[in-house]
């Protein structure tokens, strides 16, 4: 049994062993990829970023990062997931954690489209237009993006 503590004075103890060891090594990880994407960034700019326009170089930096927040995620999503299906199995089996789900899976899906297409209009397409219309064209794409997580989320927050 793990110990939890709600304050100082009060203990409760739960089922099952800390799960600090999968923590740190989720942390470690966590730290090694994020090294790792600063020293591919700084070796890029430095080795590489020359042979590219600033657009293409912006896009290849965005597909690094995103690769990093999609490796990352992985990791955490998984312990969120253990720890929940751990401490709270009811909620996880809940009717409203299903919709819940489905909403945090469209979201995802959504800012995964909204960044495939910047990275994709940033390496193949911004070098046709001016500074300004990339700017004006990614930015009308972002709106379209947060209008469409606030009405995917509309429903769950009319609620409150």
């Amino acid at each position: 049994m793990a110990p939890w503590k709600r304050d100082r004075n009060e203990i409760y103890w739960i089922r099952g062993d800390l799960p600090a060891p999968s923590l740190r090594s989720r942390l470690y990880a966590s730290a090694i990829i994020c090294v790792g994407w600063m020293i591919f960034f700084f070796l890029w700019l430095l080795l590489a970023a020359n042979n590219f326009t600033i657009y293409r170089n912006i896009a290849i930096i965005l597909l690094s990062l995103a690769v990093t927040v999609i490796i990352i995620g992985i990791l955490w999503i998984n312990y969120g997931i253990g720890i929940g299906k751990r401490y709270a199995p009811t909620a996880i089996e809940s009717w409203k954690s299903h919709f819940l789900r489905g909403r945090f899976a469209a979201v995802a899906t959504m800012w995964g489209v909204w960044t495939s297409v910047v990275i994709i209009w940033l390496y193949f397409f911004a070098d046709r237009l001016s500074g300004y219309q990339n700017v004006a064209i990614i930015i009308m794409s972002l709106l379209v993006a947060i209008v469409g997580t606030s009405l995917i989320w509309r429903h769950h927050v009319y609620n409150w």
